[in-house]
């Protein structure tokens, strides 16, 4: 376990280290307009990465492994809400084997922080969801680290945390 938590922190590191120094921030939620495009020629990273996270969540809605293995970098490694960590293969197995298995899951914010190749997203979901036949539906926020190679977009980390408080739509 100190091993994948090693691997997670070093790909972290060597994802930023890698990366440019530019940095923006874009918010994303069901009231905020879209982001605006970027000039011709170059990739709105901002609209890119919060398309990927929405592609991201229905795929585990479908169960769509193909989509989580183009989406996942082979050296991606997450930690659940439950400090449960896991790698690419046990989160498609997971899928495969119905482990986890979601009903619905809804993305209520979007954020994205953009450093070079790398970019750092901020995500609020609810979910309706189960693992190993134990209702774990809730409302969780989960901090994605994407980079940028051979001109795709692949997570190389994830964390998520379960959320107690208000949801951005409930404040409203």
């Amino acid at each position: 376990m100190r091993y994948r938590m090693a691997s997670a922190i070093a790909a972290i590191a060597m994802a930023f280290a890698l990366s440019g120094c530019s940095n923006t921030n874009t918010a994303q939620d069901s009231k905020t307009p879209p982001v605006a495009s970027a000039p011709p020629g170059q990739e709105n990273v901002e609209a890119k990465i919060t398309e990927l996270e929405k592609e991201w969540a229905a795929a585990i809605e479908k169960k769509d492994v193909d989509t989580i293995d183009r989406l996942l970098a082979p050296e991606f490694a997450g930690t659940s809400p439950t400090a449960h960590t896991f790698m690419k293969i046990d989160a498609i197995n997971d899928l495969k084997k119905g482990a986890y298995d979601v009903e619905k899951m809804t993305l209520d914010e979007i954020s994205v922080n953009v450093f070079g190749n790398t970019a750092v997203s901020f995500t609020s979901q609810e979910e309706k969801s189960k693992y190993d036949g134990k209702d774990i539906s809730g409302h969780y926020h989960f901090t994605d680290v994407w980079v940028k190679r051979d001109g795709k977009w692949q997570a190389v980390a994830s964390h998520g945390s379960r959320y107690e408080g208000l949801t951005a739509n409930e404040k409203k």
